[in-house]
C-alpha cells in the first residue's frame, strides 16, 4: 500500500524568534536555484490565515510549506507524486527531501537568530483519507512498515510513535518520539542511503 500524499512535520525550535516573511523571499530564490530534488514551481503565502499553511513553496513531486497548525510552526513537507514500490520506501524519500529542506533552513543567514528544528519530535500524515481514514485500525495497518522506516531514520536512537488523535475530521497522523538525538545534522549522518525520487 503507498498512501496519497505522506506528510512530514519537524517543528522549529525557535518559533517565537523567527520572521515568517522572510520564507518568502529564501523560497523563491530556492525556485531560481533548483535548491532541492525535484521541479519547484512557485511559493503561495498564506500567514494571514490562522495557524494556517504559512508559506508554501510548491512544487511538481513535492510541496514545503512552514506550516502553523496547533500553534507549532514547523517545516511540513508533503510527498505528491512519488513512484515509490513501497510505504518504507516512500518514507524514506520523505525524510529525506524534509531533511535536506531543514538544512537548507538552518544555514540560511537571512534568519537572526538562525532557525533550528527538532530532531527529536516529527509528526507524520497520511492525507489519504480513502486507504488511511483517521480510524485505529490504519494505525495497525502502517505501523510495521513505518516502524522499518523510524529504525532507519534514527538508526541506535530509542524511537516511540503512536496515533496523535482519532477524530474522523482530521488526517490520520502519528506522533514520534525519540531520545538522544540532538538535531538535524544527526539525522542527516546516521540516515541509511535511500531510494532516488
Amino acid at each position: 500500500m503507498i498512501p496519497f500524499r505522506a506528510q512530514v512535520k519537524f517543528f522549529l525550535e525557535n518559533p517565537d524568534s523567527v520572521d515568517g516573511s522572510l520564507f518568502v523571499g529564501v523560497f523563491q530564490r530556492w525556485i531560481q536555484q533548483k535548491a532541492l530534488d525535484g521541479l519547484l514551481i512557485d511559493v503561495a503565502d498564506y500567514r494571514h490565515v490562522f495557524e494556517g499553511p504559512g508559506v508554501i513553496l510548491i512544487g511538481h513531486e513535492s510541496d514545503y510549506a512552514i506550516e502553523y497548525r496547533n500553534g507549532r510552526p514547523g517545516l511540513l513537507h508533503t510527498r505528491k507524486r512519488g513512484l515509490e514500490a513501497d510505504l518504507p520506501t516512500q518514507l524514506r524519500n520523505t525524510f529525506r527531501l524534509a531533511l535536506a529542506a531543514c538544512e537548507l533552513l538552518e544555514a540560511e543567514t537571512v534568519f537572526i537568530p538562525r532557525l533550528k528544528f527538532r530532531a527529536d519530535t516529527i509528526e507524520i500524515r497520511f492525507a489519504d483519507r480513502l486507504q488511511l481514514p483517521n480510524l485505529p485500525d490504519s494505525f495497525e495497518r502502517i505501523k510495521d512498515d513505518l516502524g522499518v522506516a523510524l529504525a532507519e531514520l534514527y538508526a541506535a536512537y530509542p524511537v516511540q510513535f503512536a496515533p496523535v488523535e482519532q477524530d474522523a475530521r482530521y488526517l490520520f497522523t502519528v506522533g514520534v518520539k525519540a531520545e538522544g538525538v540532538r538535531d538535524i545534522a544527526a539525522l542527516v549522518r546516521h540516515r541509511q542511503p535511500s531510494a532516488q525520487p
